[in-house]
């Protein structure tokens, strides 16, 4: 077959040949192939433990990023790249490893998947029960909490994308250059430990939290049972407002026509935190369990400290009670209470039996006593 144009002159026959090879060879030194994202190490299904070092070979793209369990961790550039993750940051058993690849300034257009089975070894004081610890006790970090707990079975599938989602860099860097890391109260500001940085099954999630705030985790599940029965991240939305100062919070309009058209919902996860006022938050609230839980028993911690003492001067005594006083008394039980009541109300000890901080006491004290999440799931092994 000859390779050329049509209509030359006969004798031009070899200035054609020699044009066309030309022409392919141009086409394929200019035409790259097709990018290329390939794992080198670990081996799919592999045993991991701490620090991990995840290499690969990307190829004809301008960056690479590692994602774990769908959550961005860390960014790399091209070529033979190595990402260095910490494994105690999950929890023990199967999770999935994604490379993606980069062209400049476009989406992803290739990947890598593997998956890793996590085996830190738990910690040998790891607790049966995480329970409540008095005011200003050390706390420990995440990654030990990490550590201290084994692998439960997870009792609501719906669960599985926002139980693996935690803030990005940039989502914690804006949520703390709007407010949650100065030391605002005597010094003490819980809020600048939240990182939501775990994964793991809905109550997994639960016990972390407990353990890193030093909360009774079967109190942590009875709150979750009050505010949203399901424990359903993905629909955990509440208190509808329909007017647009009840929704729109200075310069923050996120929660206006998200998920409903010409309202809003102002508390979300299933703890219920009031995301109008803790605008900072958001949208990590709603997309990440981990923050959810971590955020709501940073509150309870800041509460439980007596970090609160500005927000309470001048507001008058409830039943008895002030913020002020019962710090001074320095009962726990009391100050547990009253500070899962202030969650409620905003107040301390106010309303009766049915009604303000007093009834939804007596509301999670009821589901406490219940722990009815045994028999609703009786398939997950419950650690206590």
């Amino acid at each position: 077959m000859r390779i050329g144009w049509t209509g030359l002159p006969k004798s031009a026959g070899n200035l054609t040949f020699t044009i066309g090879v030309a022409l392919i060879l141009l086409i394929s030194r200019t035409v790259p192939s097709y990018a290329h994202v390939k794992i080198t190490a670990p081996a799919s299904n592999a045993n991991v433990s701490g620090t991990v070092a995840i290499k690969a070979r990307v190829t004809h793209d301008n960056t690479s990023q590692l994602l774990v369990d769908g959550a961005v961790v860390a960014n790399a550039g091209k070529g033979k790249v190595t990402f260095t993750w910490n494994s105690t940051l999950v929890s023990n058993g199967s999770h999935s490893i994604e490379i993606e690849g980069f062209p400049k300034q476009q989406p992803a257009n290739s990947s890598a998947n593997i998956t890793v089975n996590v085996q830190n070894q738990q910690s040998s004081s790891s607790p049966a029960h995480f329970e409540t610890l008095p005011a200003s006790s050390e706390l420990p970090s995440g990654s030990p909490c990490a550590q201290m707990i084994g692998y439960e079975t997870e009792m609501v599938p719906d669960n599985q994308t926002p139980n693996h989602t935690t803030p990005t860099a940039a989502q914690l860097s804006a949520y703390a250059a709007n407010g949650y890391t100065a030391n605002y109260y005597d010094g003490e500001w819980a809020y600048a430990r939240v990182d939501g940085q775990y994964t793991g099954t809905t109550d997994m999630i639960m016990r972390w939290a407990a353990c890193k705030w030093g909360i009774d985790e079967d109190v942590v599940r009875a709150q979750a049972t009050v505010e949203v029965w399901s424990w359903d991240q993905t629909t955990a939305e509440g208190d509808l407002r329909t007017s647009l100062p009840s929704c729109v919070n200075g310069n923050f309009t996120s929660l206006w026509d998200f998920q409903c058209a010409g309202c809003c919902y102002q508390s979300w996860s299933i703890w219920q935190t009031k995301v109008y006022y803790a605008w900072q938050t958001w949208p990590m609230m709603y997309t990440s369990t981990p923050f959810a839980a971590d955020f709501r028993y940073a509150d309870q911690r800041a509460c439980m400290n007596g970090d609160l003492a500005p927000y309470f001067n001048g507001r008058p005594p409830y039943n008895g009670h002030t913020y002020a006083g019962d710090m001074a008394a320095g009962d726990l039980n009391t100050i547990l209470w009253g500070c899962a009541g202030l969650h409620y109300s905003g107040n301390w000890f106010d309303g009766d039996a049915n009604s303000g901080a007093v009834g939804y006491i007596g509301a999670v004290q009821n589901a406490l006593a219940q722990k009815n999440w045994k028999t609703r799931w009786p398939a997950v092994n419950w650690p206590d």
